[in-house]
């Protein structure tokens, strides 16, 4: 995780240590059955798992189950075709366009 240090500045979370475990709970969820594939496609995906990442106070356990989806959404991207996101970050979000 400390690899991702860098990447998170300036990205904030609206978990706290308390809730964070149904986020993360989602996020394995839709990863295992969609993952990168899904309608949103892997920039989004990897934009949630590091916001989640963001959450102070994260256990060690939790940051263990982000690494693993940060690596699922890694595996994802060498084996599948480079594609094109209609996606862009504004900072305060996701707009399609």
């Amino acid at each position: 995780m400390n690899s991702n240090i860098k990447e998170m500045s300036g990205v904030q979370s609206p978990y706290t240590a308390q809730n964070v475990d149904a986020a993360i709970a989602h996020l394995e969820r839709i990863l295992s059955l969609e993952g990168s594939h899904s309608l949103f496609g892997q920039t989004y995906w990897r934009a949630r798992v590091m916001q989640v990442c963001a959450t102070r106070g994260l256990m060690h356990g939790q940051r263990t189950r982000l690494q693993r989806l940060l690596g699922l959404l890694a595996d994802a991207a060498s084996t599948s075709p480079p594609q094109s996101s209609s996606y862009r970050s504004t900072g305060a979000g996701w707009l399609y366009g």
